[in-house]
């Protein structure tokens, strides 16, 4: 059930990131540049406010590293990047297998 659920998210990312991919694609077209559009500008567009109160429970109930350098570098990545290194690490974790013990040893 969990692999299940791991391989979904991960299809998920998977599909958006292709999705981010293309906008960039086409934006960059258009420009004659390129153009990558930043996590925090997407994450703002799809739920306003949201950033900002995960900042402030990251560093009021984790810890302040997880918000300022942690977050503060992963907002500034082009979307597409971090939806596939997601869809990749899902991915991988739904792969894992759990080993055998063996009788002799």
């Amino acid at each position: 059930m969990i692999r299940f659920i791991l391989v979904t998210i991960s299809i998920i990312c998977l599909a958006l990131a292709v999705i981010f991919a293309v906008l960039d694609l086409t934006r960059s077209i258009g420009a004659d540049a390129p153009v990558l559009t930043p996590l925090a500008e997407s994450w703002d567009g799809i739920a306003p406010g949201t950033r900002e109160h995960l900042a402030d429970w990251l560093a009021s109930t984790v810890h302040p590293f997880l918000d300022d350098p942690v977050l503060a570098t992963f907002v500034t990545w082009p979307t597409f990047a971090v939806l596939a290194g997601l869809a990749l690490l899902f991915g991988f974790l739904a792969r894992l297998r759990r080993r055998k013990r063996s009788a002799i040893g």
